[in-house]
């Protein structure tokens, strides 16, 4: 009979990642429960008052088959087991049955044990106390009920349909590694917003009164005090409110400004802060609409602002980064990352914000910062006019050519660049062969070396993976079938597999193209955010919101690539730029690479596993609903035999090198 043989969990300051291998197909095993233990410094388990231990079965929404969850409200994993080999636990940090979070700095370790069918000699899994739900009365429309004083009619109904489904422990449990819960690591602290929107918790929210009202989900993410946004925002926020809680002055260079609470903090500090803004897009003829409010509001403070208008399509001043100086001192910090200072950015994506304490990097920044202000670009008048041949000095880009190289204690390592650091102002033409970056040679350079992993989050980095990290990756991953490439972008444009549509001078269509969720090739497996987005798929699950609805935008906003986590020579690579050419060639962007820090690569890696594994199954769902294939019925499978693509097959492949 088979058994676990390993067992691992990773975090960052959001969420844990879990996983273990098997050795062959345990017998009768319907799934693992997976417990959550707290623990003191020492390694031993937290005692409540009580007297028992702080331990927590992992939630879960997914019944077995023949049963039904039409509320999508949570058991555990002792009632509806994982049949899966990792797991994700989120609600380390953010709870399902309220908008408030628990803390961080906890030390925890998990649990997980097979569990079966309850025979006699096995030991049964105990209750959880669910069976039952005290929940809002729904009409036939599904409809909130209300009393004549217009309050919520409340009621207790059976918790899920069909019967339950007794089960017993097949085996002991195996423990994981122990775990501190923290965003700071070192000179480092990571924090990442939790902006996956095609979820079922959010679905629900905002169905709470039976209906989702126009605009409801942007007017969440933007008001200041709504506890989803500040749910979804995560750590970051609070990170950013922190840095300017200290003493001395700023230098922000910024893309897009477009939050109330943002720009109420710009505001607040408007004698200490300098600024550069760069435009937004187009729309309806004009250029900077997004910005114009806010960039409006820091003039007529008196902020110290630079206003750097490109107003054309081959250019933007992507920056999104702030360099800290202490009073009568050298740049102390920076701030850096892919979240742009929008309430989008902050609560309707998923981004990265990583704060640096380390001199040298920030003074590499300030010095880049320096620069950007010494290249001044002409001031269209109005500032919403279109400047077609705007665009960064030649001096200006020989500057960035060569990287900023900081040793840090404890074998850290940073190479910072910055862009455009390419004489040209673009690529060449798709038939003319574009010379490599200085920057995206060096990532490459990491790639080529690569001996275990390789993980990424794009937006949009290129069409089709060419010319960015994606085509590289994947180049790799062919060459080498022992290196997992992993990864998951926003943009179907971004896919390999992407096949634009053809038509002739007449517009008669050549062909459809494809708009692919998927990229499989062995051990390289890419996706593209997806959603449910019909009622019949998948048992119990409801149609979802997407990121795009109501005008959030971008899902996956993320430009990260992890390299090697578990290895000393591990690399974690991010910042503003965007991981293709265009990036380095048009663009005003920053990008950092640090080496030599397993806890950062961990976080890093736990972020990108948290959004592949959310997108995963909703892009296989939504590639064989285009196909007309039947996909999963959205239920536990009721034997034993769902192991068999773990221990046998490609599947188990990423927990398995996890698990390790």
């Amino acid at each position: 009979m088979g058994k676990i043989t390993s067992a691992r969990a990773w975090a960052n300051n959001e969420v844990a990642f879990i996983a273990w291998d098997i050795d062959g197909r345990i017998d009768g095993c319907l799934g693992f429960e997976i417990t959550r233990v707290y623990l003191n410094e020492d390694g031993t388990p937290v005692r409540l008052a009580s007297g028992e231990e702080d331990r927590a079965k992992l939630p879960s929404w997914v019944a077995f088959a023949g049963q039904g969850n039409p509320r999508w409200a949570y058991q555990d994993t002792g009632v509806w087991p994982v049949q899966k080999l990792s797991w994700r636990d989120l609600t380390l940090r953010k709870r399902r049955d309220s908008q408030k979070r628990r803390p961080d700095q906890v030390r925890v370790r998990y649990e997980i044990r097979p569990v079966g069918d309850l025979k006699p000699g096995l030991l049964p899994v105990p209750p959880n106390g669910r069976e039952t739900l005290h929940v809002h009365k729904r009409d036939a429309a599904g409809k909130t009920v209300r009393d004549g004083n217009g309050k919520p009619v409340w009621e207790d109904v059976a918790a899920y349909e069909g019967a339950p489904r007794p089960l017993a422990y097949l085996g002991p449990a195996a423990l994981t590694n122990d775990l501190l819960v923290t965003s700071r690591i070192g000179p480092f602290c990571s924090t990442f917003t939790n902006g996956i929107l095609a979820a079922q918790w959010l679905s629900n929210v905002l169905n709470a009164d039976g209906k989702v009202e126009k605009d409801e989900l942007l007017k969440k993410l933007t008001d200041p005090v709504d506890g989803i946004r500040k749910y979804l925002a995560g750590d970051v926020l609070p990170l950013i409110r922190d840095l300017f809680q200290r003493p001395g002055e700023f230098y922000l260079a910024l893309y897009e400004l477009e939050d109330e609470e943002l720009e109420g903090i710009l505001v607040a500090n408007a004698g200490r802060i300098h600024v550069i803004l760069a435009n937004t897009g187009e729309s309806g003829g004009k250029w900077d609409k997004r910005n114009q409010a806010a960039r409006q509001r820091l003039v007529d403070a008196g902020v110290d602002i630079e206003h750097r208008m490109f107003n054309n399509a081959i250019h933007i001043g992507h920056n999104k980064f702030v360099v800290h100086v202490p009073p009568a001192g050298s740049p102390r910090a920076v701030l850096t990352g892919s979240t742009n200072w929008t309430s989008t950015g902050l609560a309707g994506q998923t981004n990265n914000a990583l704060l640096v304490e380390d001199d040298a990097v920030a003074g590499a920044y300030l010095d880049y910062w320096q620069r950007l202000k010494n290249d001044p670009l002409p001031l269209p008048k109005p500032l919403s006019k279109a400047m077609k041949d705007s665009q960064q000095g030649k001096p200006f880009r020989k500057s960035n050519e060569t990287p900023v190289r900081v040793q840090m204690a404890n074998g850290r390592s940073v190479e910072a660049w910055f862009s455009p650091n390419m004489q040209r102002r673009q690529k060449a033409g798709a038939n003319s062969k574009s010379a490599t970056p200085p920057d995206l040679a060096a990532i490459y350079k990491l790639i080529a070396h690569a001996r275990e992993a390789v993980l990424f989050l794009a937006f949009y980095p290129a069409q089709r993976g060419v010319d960015c990290i994606i085509g590289e990756a994947i180049e790799l991953g062919r060459m080498d079938r022992s290196l997992l490439v992993t990864g998951a972008v926003s943009s179907p444009q971004a896919m390999p597999n992407y096949r634009p549509m053809k038509k002739d001078r007449n517009g008669k269509v050549l062909d459809k193209g494809e708009s692919p969720n998927t990229f499989d090739d062995g051990n390289i497996s890419i996706v593209r955010a997806a959603r449910i987005d019909e009622k019949t798929l998948c048992g119990d699950l409801g149609v979802e919101q997407l990121a795009a609805y109501g005008g959030v935008g971008a899902i996956i906003h993320d430009k990260i690539v992890v390299i090697d986590p578990r290895l000393p020579s591990c690399s974690v690579i991010l910042g503003s730029h965007n991981l293709g050419f265009k990036a380095s060639y048009s663009n005003d962007e920053n990008l950092l690479i640090v080496s030599g820090d397993r806890d950062l690569a961990a976080a890093y890696a736990v972020h990108v596993l948290d959004v592949y594994d959310h997108y995963r199954f909703r892009a296989v769902e939504a590639e064989l609903e285009c196909e007309g294939k039947e996909g999963w019925s959205g239920f536990l499978e009721i034997d034993d035999t769902w192991q068999e693509e773990y221990f046998s097959g490609i599947k188990g492949a990423l927990p398995r090198y996890f698990a390790k």
